[in-house]
């Protein structure tokens, strides 16, 4: 009861809500960080205002509650025409429904709201860290020395008496030079890296009777 009599006396005898007066009688303690939310019972953590109000809101931030009465009322004395008195209250079961589902949708706009502004925050922090960052130029490798290695697999096969099919010969190639990836030229299979070098006239290639099997040879000139 000191705490109420303080609060009321220091916020002049009005609902910290609405700024309507408010009776002792009718008053109660509302955390302004809520104590499921890390609140203290400190007295600076602590509002009066009125106790269905502040059963309505339950562990809603004063943001929340503010917004809630200004859309739907409006000030002064909103708690008075939201949360009415014992004796006043007139309204049926289903008005008090409606006004629930109201105050519900309105919280879930306000933190929807809030949800898309961190979020836009985010993509603003994102791009002043990508501006301050200089660009840097990508540099593809020379895809004309992949095709030298092609061939060098592929003739090294063939010396060797050995058919240079498309497995072996990447096998070669790797054997020859451990640090070839065809993604480092853009391709995501060794296949589409074959058929560009048939496309620009690197190699030539002759399907096998075994699915997904070809042999490939060095074309004439390269």
């Amino acid at each position: 009861m000191k705490k109420i009599n303080t609060l009321l006396f220091n916020q002049g005898g009005k609902c910290f809500y609405c700024n309507g007066v408010l009776d002792i009688n009718e008053a109660t303690i509302d955390h302004v960080i809520p104590r499921a939310k890390g609140g203290t019972d400190d007295i600076n953590n602590l509002v009066a205002c009125c106790k269905y109000a502040n059963q309505a809101f339950a562990d809603c931030s004063p943001k929340h509650k503010m917004v809630v009465i200004k859309e739907l009322w409006g000030f002064p004395s909103a708690c008075q025409k939201i949360f009415p008195r014992e004796e006043e209250k007139m309204e049926d079961k289903t008005q008090n429904a409606q006004l629930e589902k109201k105050i519900e949708s309105i919280s879930t706009q306000v933190a929807q709201i809030d949800k898309m502004l961190q979020s836009t925050n985010d993509k603003v922090a994102q791009i002043d860290k990508n501006m301050a960052k200089p660009a840097k130029e990508e540099t593809k490798p020379d895809i004309s020395l992949a095709y030298r290695l092609l061939c060098q697999a592929i003739k090294s096969l063939e010396d060797n008496g050995e058919e240079a099919t498309n497995s072996s010969v990447k096998k070669k190639m790797l054997a020859l030079n451990p640090s070839f990836k065809e993604s480092d030229y853009g391709f995501k299979q060794f296949n589409k890296f074959l058929l560009q070098a048939l496309q620009e006239k690197i190699v030539t290639i002759k399907t096998t009777p075994k699915k997904g099997n070809y042999i490939v040879s060095c074309a004439k000139g390269a």
